[in-house]
């Protein structure tokens, strides 16, 4: 009895050793996942750091500078549309209102915003790729997706409206995956919601739309859902899109607010193709500004800057390449759908291939139209990761496999190599920089030197000039494409439109209505200075710049020996012969700018504003600088 009571009791002393050693395998792989999942959110977490790092330091004389300006002119009380005209698309303008309203009238506010919504992009990137794909390919998705997005050769200064389009894309496209993996109904509201809101930043948000319409209606057909399913998919989107876009109309029409509607572009490119409407000017206004540059700018000139471009972004794109044809390659095989991820490349695909064609739309070619593909491209990728990740958990040979994977790590290494290291040409010109120039390393430099010895651009020193020697309520004008003169001056302007970037493309006829705008503010509100800041936005083929205070024009004349009693009329005349009979309609509606400037305004003779031209008002009494 003994014996047997012995027997008994044997595998309860031997349960307790047992129970703690696979509490310590459970502690031992948590820690394991964590550790992991540290190093991801480091490496990833090192070029974003950077990223942000470069555009704290680095203020914004364009694009960063108009939306912060009109942020802060309609916070003060401007009207929308009549004493404000931003540049701003709905979205930018109103994310930049959060910020200035938060941060006062400076670039800090909006870029903290971005860096928020870039953040948690990222976050549900990584959430997403790693239940469709599992941890190796998420990481693999959201490093390259913070190299390429945080990368000095695309991401210009922060504030950009690509960045915050692209961050309201990925969450949207994140959260439909979630849900279509089993996620609750509110996945796929928050994705109609999200993706709803990235065309009101860039147009070409649509790209995310189209991607999930094309997925969710071929879902059916694909007998990959039921059309009950599908149903509840198309409503669920929609809901979140409505929830999302209605407190915009009801604002803009209940308070008569001058701004388009949202999506507004999209019935004005529908009216164009229509025979009642194609001459319509709203139609008119949708395509102007690419028709109008596209004359200057052919796409036998346009397409060597995207295939540069495309050139220096190899590796997501060969991820993205890779993906598609490892998904053609296992449907020519006739291999059956084993992994739940195989029907996603679908919307991945559909989303990186309309990103990559948006980029052929407008001629500009400007380096943050190519950020949008890498985030797609980082997605789309992830397929091809977990497709190799598959094979080397069931391969026999993981040797062979191993080496196949540490082949494709280097390879990864070498094409990324010029995004950290530097590139020697230019991929907008193709002309050699004479050094290395735009990588991690030497914008790291840049920032350095920046801050070691106070640098400053021309257009700063203008600005703070500026500030110096004027008074808060004093009004200012910057003609070009130069607003962040506004922000560092911390000065409004009298005129509703208080920049442009597009007189060289500007139709004369038009051109002279909004000069003749312009001089009415000025005769109730003289500007006390006026920058002349000689920036040619576009296009960049070597015209002369519309100034107001003739430097050049009399330089012009004066190298090709041209002697004349009528200066103007010689000047219009070599345009003509030189640039383009437009160019020469320009320089004429733009006289009575000039007459006025010439007249009422002195120039403040000081080096330090580089190309740029202070004038200041004749009446003021400013000293002179020393």
């Amino acid at each position: 009895m003994k014996k047997a009571a012995r027997k008994r009791k044997l595998p309860k002393k031997h349960a307790r050793p047992q129970k703690k050693e696979s509490a310590v395998l459970a502690t031992l792989q948590t820690n394991k996942k964590l550790i992991v999942l540290a190093i991801i959110a480091l490496t990833a977490a090192i070029p974003f750091g950077l990223g942000k790092y470069f555009e704290f330091n680095s203020p914004g004389p364009y694009d960063s500078g108009a939306y912060v300006y009109s942020a802060k002119h309609i916070l003060d009380g401007a009207e929308i549309g009549v004493e404000e005209k931003p540049s701003a698309q709905l979205g930018t303008l109103l994310v930049n209102m959060l910020g200035v309203w938060l941060c006062g009238f400076n670039e800090t506010g909006p870029k903290l915003a971005q860096t928020i919504l870039q953040a948690a992009a990222l976050l549900l990137m990584f959430v997403a790729a790693r239940k469709l794909f599992g941890t190796l390919p998420a990481a693999v998705c959201v490093i390259v997706a913070s190299v390429y997005l945080s990368a000095p050769l695309i991401a210009k200064f922060g504030n950009v409206k690509e960045q915050y389009m692209i961050a309201f894309m990925v969450m949207g496209i994140s959260c439909f995956v979630l849900y279509q993996l089993g996620g609750r109904w509110w996945y796929a509201f928050l994705a109609g919601a999200f993706v709803s809101w990235a065309p009101l930043f860039k147009q070409t948000g649509v790209s995310a739309i189209g991607a999930i319409g094309l997925f969710v209606v071929l879902q059916p057909l694909l007998k990959n859902r039921t059309l009950k399913q599908t149903g509840l998919d198309i409503l669920l989107l929609l809901a979140g899109a409505a929830a999302a876009i209605a407190p915009l109309y009801v604002w803009i029409i209940a308070w008569n607010v001058q701004m388009s509607l949202p999506y507004s572009f999209l019935w004005q490119t529908l009216g164009k193709l229509l025979p009642a409407g194609a001459d319509s000017e709203p139609a008119k206004a949708a395509t102007d500004y690419i028709s109008g540059s596209r004359k200057l700018v052919s796409f036998s000139q346009q397409w060597p800057i995207v295939l540069r471009y495309y050139g220096s972004l190899i590796l997501p794109i060969a991820l993205a390449t890779g993906a598609l044809a490892a998904r053609m390659g296992r449907m020519l095989l006739r291999l059956k759908i084993a992994n739940r991820y195989d029907r996603f490349v679908l919307l991945f695909a559909a989303w990186w291939l309309l990103d990559m064609a948006l980029v052929w739309i407008s001629p500009h070619s400007y380096e943050q139209y190519y950020l949008p593909l890498n985030a797609s491209a980082a997605m789309l990728g992830g397929y091809l990761i977990a497709v190799y990740c598959d094979k080397f958990s069931k391969s026999a040979y993981k040797g062979r496999w191993a080496l196949i994977g540490t082949a494709s790590f280097v390879c990864m290494i070498i094409m990324s190599w010029h995004i950290f290291f530097g590139i020697e040409k230019s991929p907008h010109s193709g002309i050699s920089y004479g050094e290395k120039r735009r990588g991690y390393a030497q914008k790291l430099d840049e920032i350095s030197q920046r801050r070691k010895k106070n640098q400053k651009g021309a257009w700063e020193v203008v600005g703070e000039y500026i500030r110096t020697h004027s008074e808060p309520t004093d009004k200012i004008y910057v003609w070009g494409w130069v607003p962040g003169i506004y922000v560092k001056a911390q000065r409004l302007s009298p005129a509703a439109r208080a920049f442009t970037s597009t007189m060289h493309i500007t139709p004369p006829d038009e051109l002279a209505e909004m000069v003749a705008g312009l001089l009415a503010e000025f005769e109730r509100e003289p500007p006390k200075f006026v920058v002349d800041t000689h920036n040619i936005h576009f296009p960049y083929d070597g015209r002369p710049p519309l100034e107001l205070w003739p430097i050049m024009q009399y330089q012009i004349l004066k190298n090709q020996s041209i002697q004349t009693t009528e200066p103007d009329k010689a000047y219009a005349e070599w345009l003509t012969k030189n640039v383009d009979p437009d160019e020469a309609g320009r320089f004429r509606a733009m006289r009575p700018f000039r007459e006025f400037v010439m007249k009422n305004y002195r120039v403040v003779p000081v080096r330090a504003f580089g190309q740029q031209v202070l004038l200041e008002l004749k009446s003021s009494t400013s000293e002179d600088p020393a």
